[in-house]
């Protein structure tokens, strides 16, 4: 609700003249009565309505008007909204959800912080909300009022709105695009294969050792898992380090002496 203070204006002079119009009361704080009129007939009659507005400002009375604010509208439960969250109860740090990435991912990563909270459903709704902003906010605001009574809810409604913007998990095929190029070293490309294993959720171990052994050049390392494939999935990131040592090793004895001043003598003197 709004305060806000009304002062009456002063009656109009022709009312001052009006039969049913009552002047302010005297110093004592006494309605005088009007000469020939008994008591009970003047309760009997009605004043005129600037009467009552007169007296108190006369009296010095300041009139309050309550403003009723308009109901809220929320796409929560009305028991959710009138529910309050516990003091001190604070989700840790998160960035907003702006239409930017994968929703999924915003509310998987929420509820993996909201999880360390000793909270009930009501609050993980509220806290959800804080997460919101700009056409998300919007978006949310739209919901039918009322509608969302329960986390399991909004946490429907929140990826499945945008869907656009989710991001799928790849398949297999994709690693076959992952090809270790001509002057790409051994490191390098492990690491960018590694990157796009998981990428590819459930991926065969059978599968992902034959999509690498075709992908890599021609090679110490990829004549080793022709002879013996990679028995676990962590081989992966072990068994190249030998090689990778092997190929650096050899990288750096190929560079002769005279070679390497030649190098440092032009960078030495490149212009800048």
């Amino acid at each position: 609700m709004y305060n806000r203070e009304y002062f009456p204006p002063p009656p109009p002079e022709e009312v001052l003249h009006e039969e049913n119009y009552f002047p302010p009361p005297g110093p004592e704080g006494i309605l005088t009565r009007r000469e020939g009129v008994a008591q009970g007939d003047m309760e009997d009659q009605v004043p005129h309505p600037y009467r009552f507005f007169d007296l108190m400002r006369a009296g010095g009375i300041t009139i309050r008007l309550l403003a009723i604010a308009p109901p809220r509208r929320s796409p929560f439960a009305p028991y959710i909204l009138a529910e309050v969250i516990q003091p001190g109860v604070k989700l840790p740090s998160l960035s907003e959800y702006n239409r930017a990435s994968d929703p999924q991912d915003h509310l998987d990563r929420f509820l993996a912080r909201a999880d360390l909270l000793d909270i009930n459903d009501v609050a993980y709704c509220k806290l959800l909300q804080t997460t919101l902003s700009g056409k998300i906010m919007a978006w949310f605001n739209q919901l039918p009022p009322g509608t969302i009574e329960a986390f399991e809810q909004l946490s429907h409604h929140f990826p499945h709105h945008f869907a656009i913007n989710k991001l799928y998990p790849k398949t297999a095929s994709y690693l076959f695009t992952i090809i270790q190029k001509e002057n790409e070293s051994l490191r390098e490309y492990v690491k960018r294969f590694s990157k796009a294993v998981l990428e590819v959720p459930h991926v065969n171990l059978k599968l992902l050792a034959s999509i690498m052994q075709q992908n890599l050049k021609i090679g110490r390392f990829k004549e080793s898992i022709t002879g013996k494939p990679l028995a676990i999935q962590e081989e992966l990131l072990i068994r190249p380090e030998k090689y990778i040592r092997i190929e650096e090793s050899i990288g750096s004895r190929s560079i002769t002496p005279s070679k390497r001043r030649k190098s440092e003598e032009e960078e030495t003197y490149s212009p800048r």
